[in-house]
């Protein structure tokens, strides 16, 4: 189904809508292309091809398998914050055949002070939010650690768009959770039945924030198979203001 038969069938769905809430990573910041920003400038600046890693490709691919479970090991509770920021680098130099916990201390410090600074954004987030915030009350819901989230926010100019920033610390609960969506909606004042999420996790924002009783609006920026059937999906963020 394409973005115009999205809009004539959902339209009448927003009208009730007096909040937006949006997810940030790969939904307005561009997570994917600033993450291998900074993972091939940490190739380049720690030397890791003379350590052993042959190919940058194999480094990156290992590193996101890596973040992928632990962040996976994390969201259930088995993993703490500090145990993911350092095992993702400590074990995708273990498959590179390194054993150097020093090395990989030093690459997840300098992967946190170095996110903070990217700021590449996903296609249409500014001309989207300058069109929404016109008309409604902004808001962030993020798992994203919380000290990099601000800081995101503040180097890309995006922060003075939004009344409220959720994270997961602050709430006590990872998305899907229910909690977390109900903290953002108290923090802003609003009702599940007026609010709106934007995100582009399925599982996370899709699942998480109509099981809190809110409208989904799902960024399909990878043009996946809609087997969620969610009821709105958009593959670019410039359809989502005339929905509104």
């Amino acid at each position: 189904m394409d973005v115009i038969t999205l809009y004539h069938l959902n339209m009448h769905k927003f009208s009730h809508i007096r909040h937006i809430f949006f997810d940030l990573d790969n939904t307005l910041w561009d997570f994917s292309a600033n993450s291998h920003r900074i993972l091939y400038e940490m190739y380049q600046a720690f030397d890791l091809q003379e350590m052993g890693i042959h190919a940058f490709d194999s480094f990156h691919d290992q590193y996101r398998m890596r973040n992928s479970h632990l962040w996976s090991e994390y969201k259930l509770g088995n993993k703490t914050r500090e145990e993911v920021r350092l095992e993702r680098f400590q074990h995708t130099l273990y498959d590179h055949g390194i054993d150097n916990r020093l090395m990989a201390m030093r690459l997840a410090d300098y992967y946190i002070e170095n996110t903070r600074r990217v700021k590449d954004l996903v296609p249409g987030a500014v001309e989207l939010l300058e069109e929404l915030s016109a008309k409604y009350p902004l808001h962030i819901i993020t798992n994203g650690f919380e000290e990099v989230q601000d800081f995101k926010l503040v180097n890309t100019g995006l922060r003075k768009y939004f009344r409220s920033i959720t994270t997961a610390e602050s709430a006590g609960q990872l998305k899907p959770g229910k909690k977390i969506f109900e903290h953002a909606m108290r923090q802003a004042g609003a009702e599940a039945s007026e609010s709106l999420y934007i995100g582009d996790s399925p599982d996370a924002d899709g699942h998480g924030s109509m099981n809190a009783g809110m409208s989904f609006i799902w960024f399909n920026y990878k043009k996946e198979q809609n087997t969620h059937r969610f009821n709105c999906a958009v593959t670019e963020l410039k359809a989502i203001g005339a929905m509104l």
